[in-house]
This record gives C-alpha cells, structure tokens and sequence, in this order.
C-alpha cells in the first residue's frame, strides 16, 4: 500500500468515526509508508478526534519537520496548539496561513485567538488591515479587532466597525453585545445619540451576550440627564429581560446568562433601591432552580454557630483589608459560640493563607466556570446557620450565590456599599457613622449598624521617601489629587475640578492611569468635556501617574497638598490611605452612605478637620479648595492635626466584636 493509499484509508476511517482503527492503522503500516507529512497530518487528526491531544502535538511536530510544511499541516497544528492552550505556538501557524490564503476567514478567526500578547495582537492588526479584511464579516474576527484598535488608542475606528458589524448581523446578539460595549467603553459622551440613531432591535433571545447589551451603562456621562436616560435603558432592558427569561433555561444556561453586576449603576448618585431590587428579583428566580438542598441534621450538630463567610476577596485588596478580622477574629480562641467557615474563590495569596490558618476551615475554589456550583454544593453540605457576604455586587459568582438561599440568615458587609436588592439577603451591616437616620429607606435588607466606620482597617505602611521629582511630580506648585477610579468622576465634580483649576491657574491636578488602560483616552477626552469651556487645558494642568506600588502610591499622597473627594461616592480606603499621611481631604457628603465614608472618617479627627473639610454645597467645595491650595499655613495646620490623631482611624476592634455580639443574639431566631 502506499503512502497515498494509507492517508485514503486512515481518512475513512475517520469519517466513520473510527479514530483508534485509523490509529492502529498507521501504527501497522510500513515505515516507508508513515514517513510522509501527509501520513503524519492523518495521524495526528485521529488522534486529535480521539481527544488524545499530547500524541496529536507529537504526530503534527513530526509533520512539520518535512519541509516545507504544507498548509494542511499548518492548519492542524495550529488547531492543535490552540487546543492545548499553546497559543504563542498556535500564532506563528495562522500568522503564515492567513497570507497563503487571505479569503479564509476561518484562518482569521484562528489567528486572533491565537493573539494572547500585546505583540502579537499588534500583527495581527498589521496583517489584517495590510490584506485589507473586511473584518465586520465575521462577527468573532470583529470582536477580536475592534479590541485591538481600542488598545491602540483609535476608538473612532474601534466604534465604526462596532456600527458595521451590528448593521450586517443585526439579528446576532454578539454584534449587538459588541457594538454596545464599544460604545460604552470608548465613546461615552456619544453614546446614548449613537444607540438612539442605531438601535438594538426587540430582544428576541436570551444570551450572556444580549443580556450584557441591554444592562450595560457607561463610566462616565457628559451631563446628569444623561445619567437618568441610561438609567431608564436599563430599567426597560431588565423588564424585557426578566419577561423572556422562562422555567425553560437549561442549568448551564441559567449558569451562564449572567457575566456582569450592576456595578457602574451605585457611582450614579442615585437612589438604587427599585432597579437592585428588580434585578435582584430576576436573579433569585433565575437561581432558584439551581440552589443545592442544605444538608439534614444540622441542627443536631452542637452548640456553636456556624458563621461562614463568602468572597472573592480573600486577598490582599480593599475588601480584604477591610474585613480580614472579621473573618479571623469573629471566632474567638477557644470560643463557645462560634466558628467560622470561609469559602473563597479567585486569587490566593499570602494573605489568603493568614486567614485559613485562623478559621476551622477555609475551602478555597478556582476562579472558573465551575466554580460557583462547587460553592454552592460545599457550602449547602456544610449547613451554615449564617452565610455573610462582604462585597455583593462586584463580582457575577458571589452575587449568584447570595441569589441562592443556603442558610436561613444571609448577610452582607459593605464591601460595594449598596443595597444587594436580593430577596434572599436579610441583614446589611453597615457603621454607625456612615448612615443618616432614615437610611433603612436605601436599603431592602433590614440595615444593622456596628460601630464608626463598620470595618477594622489596618493603618497603612510607611510611604516611600521619593520626593516629587522622583514621583514625577512638578516641585512648585500646588497639587490637588483624586486618586479614585475614573468611573467616580460624575459631571457635578467633574465640573468643580475645572472651576477649582480655573481659579488657581498656577495649580495642577493629579490622577492616576485607568486600570484598564486603552480607557485612559476616554477619560482625557471626559476631562475636555468638562475642562474645555473653563479654558482649562488637560494636557498642561493635569499630570497623570502610572499605577505603581503601595508605598509610592502613599508617597504621591503625601508629596501632594490637598485631596478632592468624589462626590455621591466617596473615597474608601483611597481617603483612608491619604489621612493616614496627613493629607487634607475636601469632602462633599451625599445622601447614600457611599456618598459619606470620608465625611465619617473626618468626624473621627479634631474639630478643625471637620470644619475645613467638609463642604455644605458644591461652591462651597470648591471655595474650600480653592482656599487650601492657595494657603500653605491653612494646609500645614490639617496635616498636623490628622497626622497627630489619625490613628483613630485604623485597627479599630469594636465593629467586628459588634457582629459577634450580634450574631450571638440573633442567629438563633433566624435558625427557627
């Protein structure tokens, strides 16, 4: 038999779904006749069908060492790296393949999935737009595309093929999904005009991808009407949502139709009560059929409560920072009347194993499309008498879970400081110190208050020594900062940090660099929206700093003069970290607890902090700032008294023993 002959025969084989005869086939046959590429190529096709992909990779690397490689065996070993995950091996197969054969789309596709660098995503560009692709042909290449434009900082072209795929594939919900999120992403200010000129059809089916594209909302917004109109999408995205989704949603589908939180929705300003609430009915409903029985004869197993905690946070980061001893210390040693569970997924760190080493047990889950059943199941097997959910609404897995009902008693912290609007969370612990009198009102959990601030927040280390030239910082002038996410800058403070610069010409205003970076551009182009008609030039009067370490971060804090604090959500830890070196923070408190963590923190330290800093209205911030970036011996007076009592602040124990007290009391009257 020849070669020829073999690969005909070890192909039918394949066809007829015979992969371990075509195998053995080839393995029978005669070196001479195995010792061709297109003998090898079969070979590692059959063992590929077979899903033995290692045999595969050896079968294609000995194909590809008879030269020259034909395209077949690029192609299939290209298939093969991908499927191994080897995509800085798959890259180089379909970087070749698509200048052989540029109208193959399919070779496209594989080539930006193959794009996992930075590098590679730049070449793939080069090659795309050098071979001239219509890439809103296919909506996967399309994806793929506009992303690297957007990372290239060329959103207007990343948007017009957004707009172009949607148009070609209107009924598809990934061209809906994509033409949304590039909008969102890079063309906020235009967006809300650009959906109303091109707009989403009539959801005609439930996916991750038109969910996402119905209940997605910008960072940042160029006027408060703005702010309402998005508000109002979303409240009629979540009711066309809620009404197609039915009894016949497979497990996997209920899974995964959720990928986001309402995040953005609590950096609004607004009163989140009605759309948490009718979002949070929607996802009870959709995890109901999901949620694993609690394990019987719970209640037979002693004394001691069993107080389990549930987070994606275990880690060194706010959320962490904020309640590590509530996990640690809610379980005193040798303690009689409780113990405490941890369930954890994501990162770990040192700082996870700190934890673990002080809790009776501490179940720790990969980050992945498994992990929240595993979760639930672990948890409803162990039968907690309460659950406590630090951050709900950060991250799609803890808000699922807390949509389950897997202990009689589920409570949240205020790691995201915002209703959850689930039905099946009961208690929301907040401080004391944060919340107006009618605050219940905000809230669909019955709100409990523990002492100051709710958190036990460990003081910050020393700050670097580097001085503002080596902070990349102008030594002369007077420096305001907002060390806060961009997606915190509503238009009411945008608007006072362009009045505050437009009446001290001399100072300047520092920020830091978007997490994600291809978003910088969005916000400098925000900034000139707001900046431009005050004459204030963003380029010239604000610097911007990359992210950097902990101790350089604390160092900027410190080189600069005084802090301006975002209004309707305020600085958490970032206003934590810079009272802890002495910085002036200029406040306006809001109406919603978000809105009044530094507003708490600053009625925590000496009268004059609380008179200088805190702003009544926004004039009045932006005289209040005006004034301290004008007045050295003003600015040199706060950093001595928050210096001298900042401690105050920091490693506070009564909040957590609080919660002990508290679950003591209550647990059991939940439990009946």
């Amino acid at each position: 038999m020849s070669a020829e002959q073999l690969v005909q025969r070890a192909m039918a084989l394949l066809r007829q779904g015979a992969f371990a005869d075509a195998v053995q086939l080839i393995a029978n046959a005669p070196a001479s006749e195995q010792d061709t590429q297109a003998v090898q190529r079969t070979l590692a096709a059959a063992h590929a069908q077979a899903g033995d992909l290692v045999s595969a990779r050896e079968a294609i690397e000995r194909a590809l060492m008879m030269q020259p490689a034909e395209p077949a065996t690029r192609a299939l070993a290209g298939r093969i790296a991908l499927d191994l995950n080897a995509l800085e091996r798959a890259f180089p197969h379909f970087e070749a393949l698509v200048q052989i054969a540029p109208a193959q789309l399919g070779f496209w596709r594989y080539l930006w999935d193959a794009a996992s660098t930075p590098s590679t995503r730049v070449r793939a560009l080069q090659l795309t737009e050098s071979h001239a692709l219509d890439a809103s042909a296919d909506v996967h290449i399309a994806w793929a595309v506009s992303r690297a434009l957007s990372a290239q900082s060329r959103p207007r072209e990343a948007v017009e093929l957004a707009r172009q795929t949607f148009l070609r594939h209107r009924s598809n919900a990934a061209a809906e999904w994509l033409w949304v999120k590039r909008l969102t992403d890079d063309a906020p200010l235009t967006a809300l005009q650009a959906l109303a000129d091109t707009p989403l059809s009539a959801l005609n089916e439930l996916t991750p991808d038109s969910v996402d594209a119905r209940l997605t909302v910008p960072e940042n917004y160029p006027d408060e009407a703005a702010i309402d109109a998005w508000r109002e999408r979303y409240r009629d995205g979540l009711s066309q949502i809620a009404a197609a989704t039915t009894a016949a949603l497979s497990d996997d589908e209920r899974l995964k139709l959720v990928r986001h939180t309402a995040f953005r929705l609590a950096y609004h300003g607004r009163d989140d009560l009605e759309l948490q609430s009718a979002r949070g009915d929607w996802l009870a409903s959709l995890m109901r059929p999901l949620t694993p029985p609690r394990a019987v004869g719970a209640a037979d197993r002693g004394k001691k409560i069993r107080v389990a905690f549930v987070s994606k946070h275990i880690r060194d980061c706010t959320v962490g920072q904020y309640f590590k001893h509530f996990f640690t210390d809610i379980a005193e040693k040798h303690d009689d009347h409780i113990e405490a569970f941890v369930y954890a997924c994501g990162k770990r760190d040192t700082f996870t194993d700190e934890v673990a080493a002080s809790v009776a047990q501490l179940q720790h889950f990969a980050d992945d499309d498994t992990a929240l059943m595993l979760m639930a199941t672990a948890i409803a097997a162990d039968a907690p008498d309460v659950l406590i959910y630090p951050e709900i609404g950060m991250e799609p897995i803890i808000e699922k879970l807390a949509a389950m009902r897997l202990a009689p008693l589920q409570c949240m912290l205020w790691g995201h400081p915002v209703t959850s609007g689930l039905p099946t969370i009961d208690v929301f612990f907040s401080g004391e110190a944060l919340e107006l009198a009618h605050a219940q009102s905000h809230y669909r959990e019955r709100l409990a208050l523990l002492p100051g601030l709710g958190t036990c927040y460990p003081r910050p280390p020393a700050a670097s020594e580097l001085t503002r030239q080596q902070l990349g910082l102008p030594d002369s002038v007077p420096l305001a900062v907002c060390a806060q996410s961009p997606f915190k800058w509503n238009p009411a403070f945008t608007r006072a940090i362009g009045e505050v610069l437009a009446q001290v010409p001399e100072a300047r205003h520092v920020v830091f660099d978007n997490p994600v970076g291809n978003r910088s551009g969005a916000f400098d182009a925000y900034l000139e929206h707001f900046f431009a008609p005050v004459g204030i030039d963003v380029r010239t009067r604000v610097i911007r700093l990359p992210h950097r370490s902990r101790a350089d971060f604390l160092a900027v804090l410190a080189a600069c003069d005084i802090a301006l604090d975002t209004f309707g959500f305020s600085g958490g830890n970032t206003s934590l970290d810079a009272l802890s070196v002495g910085l002036p923070v200029v406040t306006l408190p809001g109406e919603f607890m978000r809105g009044r963590q530094t507003l708490a923190m600053l009625r925590m330290l000496p009268e004059i902090a609380q008179t200088e800093l805190i702003a009544a209205s926004e004039k009045d911030f932006v005289l209040r700032a005006v004034h301290l970036l004008r007045d050295r011996d003003a600015r040199s007076a706060l950093r001595s008294a928050i210096q001298t009592s900042a401690t105050q602040l920091f490693d506070r124990p009564e909040p957590v023993e609080a919660l002990r007290v508290w679950l003591i009391q209550n647990v059991t009257t939940f439990a009946q």
